[in-house]
């Protein structure tokens, strides 16, 4: 242990108390160019919060370089027993370890060129011990107060017998008039489980007009079987004003297609491309099938070619007889180009929009365990999508696409109406169509042919959701239309005024300004300390981590011995023959 460099700043005997949740949330995960440099950061940050830090314990690779250095306060730790004797010659010095816990440990990446911290504070690791029954009432209170600044904030969850959290789903109104927009196809996969409880995070996707990953939902289920999709589901109408979507993309899980069978029964269901890919050379080992059968699930055939080739497939590597290849021939038109043909699905093939937001949830949950630390990353990547949608809607606003076909009115014309990233899908399928021969030719393009346009993909996807002027759609459902068209109207003025400071106070000045004069004359009031609910939902049991065992032979004590004699019960100071040829030529 190095103990040698220590803070000229004078400890607080309360230095323990200064850490809390916002502080580790803003230390863990820091990175750092080298560990000097994170050990001055440290230093600084100690003498910020009225402590002092020193260098604590170093552990080093096989190599012996330092792999993982700890910061700690001065104050850390206790004296050695064996000091506090009293027949000492020398003077006890002042007491100054009070066991302090207040450390971090930074550690090396792979590259070995960065240091990251891993570790705030031993108190970090009791934040959540403290919590006992109280981590699903303030996720169910902080949803209560996004209510009042969103009121067409949704959430819903059940309980089960014991009055523990069973299912949680969640949606913000941005997120419900998407879906108005972008909700006809829809992706949902678990694979990510949150580190505390166990519990699958079930991201509700799709697609908007940009090809971006969008959600439409979030769910946090007790098990992944078809009951708690169907829960999930139901809820996920019932959010969006029971539209159902028209196409539906998972991993293949069976519950979850009983569930889809169940809820939506009129929804195209396609199997992840992904899965089916990996699954075949996982069940058929042999690496020349998975081309074959990826080649049959994606190519653009009848559904008699399909069958032909798919004989000739199961023929060539002998696996008729194989249980997989039996069960795929049996549910090929829910994976099968050539069955799926003529269906809509906004391009996804797969769930990998799911998985790379899951991905992205295991990086920010590393060091975080409740409930609320899950939701508010899932917002941070949420609200990281949203920005990307504002950029794309700019670019796509005030940037014009090269021109390089030979129908120039036709390309100019997709250019003005589609957003760059479907543009650039509608050129490249331009470009095949203009190597075939031109049997006719069209003068102009008048107003009949509108109808081929879809507009999810267009500029004004979100400006022409449906106005629902029908008598019988609920006045829910109007306001959701409305929110979305203003939504889209206003994304370019929120662009534009993020870049300068002094233009995001006039724009931000303004819009309160007129948010104050609508509350007055709707005579909306603040209402959130009038509607204080007190929740009584207990917490899920906690899962059970699993140890790793120690090998017997590393859990037995090595025998120390001897280093004169080899021996066993002494060393070699203890020794009786050294110890006296030691004495005798002390005394001579």
């Amino acid at each position: 242990m190095d103990n040698t460099d220590v803070d000229n700043v004078k400890p607080t005997e309360e230095c323990h108390e200064v850490h809390n949740v916002d502080e580790s949330d803003r230390l863990v995960g820091q990175l750092f160019c080298s560990r000097d440099q994170a050990w001055y950061f440290y230093k600084g940050f100690a003498r910020e919060h009225g402590f002092s830090a020193r260098k604590g314990t170093t552990w080093l690779d096989m190599e012996g370089n330092v792999k993982t250095q700890e910061f700690c306060c001065s104050k850390e730790g206790f004296r050695v027993s064996k000091v506090n004797t009293v027949d000492r010659q020398r003077a006890h010095t002042p007491i100054t370890r009070t066991g302090c816990k207040a450390r971090v440990v930074v550690t090396a990446t792979n590259t070995n060129d960065q240091w990251v911290i891993n570790l705030y504070n031993a108190l970090q690791r009791g934040k959540v011990k403290e919590i006992v029954d109280g981590d699903v009432n303030a996720l169910i209170a902080y949803f209560d107060y996004k209510k009042h600044d969103d009121p067409g904030f949704f959430m819903t969850y059940s309980v089960d017998e014991l009055g523990a959290l069973y299912n949680l789903i969640w949606s913000d109104s941005t997120s419900r008039s998407d879906y108005t927009c972008f909700g006809d196809v829809i992706a949902f996969y678990t694979t990510y489980k949150d580190n505390l409880y166990g519990r699958p995070i079930m991201p509700i996707v799709g697609v908007n007009h940009h090809h971006n990953t969008i959600v439409f939902a979030t769910a946090i289920i007790a098990n992944e079987t078809s009951q708690s999709f169907e829960w999930v589901l139901q809820n996920v109408l019932e959010a969006m004003m029971n539209k159902s979507p028209i196409s539906v993309v998972t991993d293949g899980d069976r519950a979850m297609q009983r569930a889809i069978k169940s809820v939506i029964p009129y929804a195209k269901h396609r199997l992840c491309s992904w899965h089916l890919s990996r699954n075949a050379q996982a069940n058929i080992g042999d690496p020349k099938f998975t081309p074959a059968f990826s080649k049959c699930m994606a190519s653009w055939w009848t559904t008699e070619e399909f069958n032909i080739q798919w004989r000739s497939v199961v023929s060539e590597f002998n696996v008729q007889k194989h249980p997989w290849v039996i069960e795929k021939g049996n549910t090929r038109h829910l994976w099968a180009q050539a069955y799926l043909t003529g269906h809509f699905f906004a391009n996804i093939h797969s769930t990998q929009r799911c998985e790379s937001m899951n991905t992205s949830l295991a990086i920010a949950l590393k060091h975080k365990k409740t409930y609320l630390d899950v939701v508010r990353a899932i917002e941070d990547g949420i609200s990281r999508m949203r920005m990307n949608e504002l950029k794309a809607d700019y670019l796509s606003s005030h940037t014009k696409p090269f021109q390089i076909t030979k129908p120039v009115d036709l390309e100019s014309h997709a250019a003005a109406i589609f957003t760059r990233e479907s543009f650039r899908v509608f050129q490249d399928e331009l470009i095949r169509e203009t190597l075939y021969r031109i049997e006719a030719e069209i003068k102009s393009l008048s107003d009949e042919f509108q109808h081929y346009i879809l507009s999810k993909w267009t500029n004004d996807a979100k400006a022409s959701a449906p106005s629902y002027v029908d008598l019988n759609v609920s006045p829910e459902v109007m306001q959701m239309a409305r929110f979305a068209a203003l939504r889209s109207t206003s994304s370019r003025l929120c662009y534009i005024t993020s870049k300068t400071d002094e233009s995001f106070k006039t724009a931000r000045d303004e819009i309160k300004k007129l948010i104050e004069e609508l509350e007055n004359s709707f005579g909306l009031i603040d209402s959130v300390n009038q509607s204080i609910v007190v929740n009584n939902v207990r917490d899920p049991q906690r899962k059970k981590r699993k140890r790793k065992e120690v090998p017997k032979n590393k859990v037995e004590k090595k025998i120390r011995r001897c280093g004169y004699c080899n021996g066993e019960g002494h060393n070699k100071l203890t020794y009786p023959q050294v110890k006296l040829s030691l004495s005798t030529s002390y005394i001579n």
